[in-house]
């Protein structure tokens, strides 16, 4: 009874404009705001997921990033688009992230603790093949990085990018193609 009381209780369309439902949460209506959060969940985890790299910190930090929307709401210029606030709240956190991991040494494991199935030969054949892939993404420049990890490991398409990171798609395009390239030139692939 409590779910279809709380189903009743939403006073919110989920089709809303996104200043209606900016307005609406201003005022204190808390379902307005988790039709944004719905809206721009799986957009944040996955920026979060690519600058960072570990699944855990971009919970985390895609967490943070909508509690502090909601916190430092009254203090949205409704003149800007809350997408793009959302994500430059996003790109500080993960930033900051970054930066407590400088100060922070950790060691990792020996590669005998992980278990490479089905045979020792494939294990080798594909950690080496990884390990390739990472320094190659790790070779490009940050700017293209983000863009690699976030569509083809998030899946994320060049509109969603662009709204991430605040960009026109066209740009999105053009420095998806250049970091392909550079991609391809550092794994060899160049004249094939």
């Amino acid at each position: 009874m409590l779910v279809a009381s709380r189903v009743m209780t939403i006073s919110t369309p989920i089709d809303e404009s996104e200043e209606a439902l900016v307005e609406a949460a201003r005022s204190g209506d808390r379902d307005a705001f988790g039709v944004l959060v719905a809206r721009y969940r799986d957009l944040v985890y996955a920026f979060s997921y690519a600058r960072l790299r570990n699944r855990e910190e971009a919970e985390d930090t895609a967490q943070e990033a909508f509690l502090r929307a909601y916190q430092y709401l009254p203090d949205f210029r409704m003149s800007d688009r809350f997408g793009g606030w959302l994500m430059r709240i996003a790109r500080n956190l993960c930033t900051d992230v970054i930066r407590r991991r400088r100060t922070r040494s950790t060691e990792e494991l020996s590669e005998d603790w992980m278990d490479h199935s089905p045979t020792p030969e494939m294990a080798a054949m594909v950690t080496e093949r990884r390990r390739e892939l990472t320094a190659a993404i790790n070779g490009l420049p940050e700017k293209h990085q983000v863009l690699i990890l976030m569509h083809y490991g998030s899946g994320l398409s060049y509109r969603e990018m662009a709204l991430a990171l605040d960009l026109p798609e066209t740009t999105i395009v053009g420095r998806m193609a250049a970091a392909l390239r550079g991609l391809r030139r550092r794994l060899g692939k160049e004249g094939r």
